[in-house]
């Protein structure tokens, strides 16, 4: 009997450690998508003027410019096992151009969206918890683009004017936290903040003014660091 009882002993104990080795053997694609509010600070850099001489750098900084965004991400990515996620990012991002922009106040129709792509590492502390927390790093690279359209009166002659211009630069470090409700075991819901830092190095601009068009590029002056602080909701699907 006793013999019998500790061979019922053993096998238990092993479907159990047979199943917590498995738990933690799993891995396979995940898909995730996110939503938040971004905060823009720093330097977004000034293109130098058409004609040379001196730049002027009083209103380059990406706040004088840009308020905030909504960023929308498409996340996909491979679990390596439970705590470890390694993938690949893609932002689009609704952003808010200041209004008091003299360019905006003018006539003129504004408009500005942001796109950054890259790849990120999360490490999840708790992976077969109900809530688990997890941390991440990356980098990216990032465009930003404003556009103006619309009708403007200098004295007695009226301009219509169409105009686009993107800053271009790498993210040279993301900082990612946040925590994951297990909505199903598949399905994981939570929030997260996102810290981006970088810098715009190169524009692209094009403008057509009464009809005429004209296409610039080049590098930027007053070039610093800028970053975006991101709070928002995150839900992944483990596949």
């Amino acid at each position: 009997m006793l013999r019998h009882l500790a061979a019922v002993g053993l096998g238990v104990g092993v479907v159990c450690v047979s199943s917590s080795a498995l738990a933690q053997s799993e891995s396979g694609l995940a898909l995730g998508l996110r939503v938040g509010y971004a905060v823009p600070l720093g330097k977004a850099g000034a293109i130098p003027p058409e004609t040379g001489g001196t730049t002027n750098t009083n209103n380059d900084d990406l706040n004088d410019t840009i308020t905030g965004m909504v960023p929308l991400f498409a996340d996909v990515g491979y679990r390596i096992n439970p705590a470890l996620y390694v993938g690949a990012f893609f932002q689009y991002g609704f952003a808010f151009v200041n209004d008091d922009n003299s360019a905006c106040t003018q006539g003129l129709s504004c408009s500005a969206h942001d796109i950054a792509v890259g790849a990120n590492l999360h490490y999840h502390i708790l992976p077969n918890a109900p809530f688990d927390p997890w941390v991440g790093a990356g980098l990216g690279y990032e465009w930003l683009t404003g556009s103006s359209s619309g009708s403007v009166a200098l004295g007695a002659q009226k301009f219509t004017i169409d105009g686009s211009s993107t800053l271009k630069g790498f993210q040279f470090l993301l900082l990612e936290a946040g925590g994951d409700f297990k909505a199903t075991p598949a399905l994981a819901v939570g929030p997260f903040v996102n810290f981006a830092l970088g810098k715009y190095t190169t524009y692209s601009s094009s403008a057509t003014l009464n009809g005429m068009s004209q296409d610039r590029s080049g590098d930027l002056a007053d070039t610093g660091l800028h970053e975006w602080l991101t709070l928002g909701i995150r839900g992944q699907y483990n596949l």
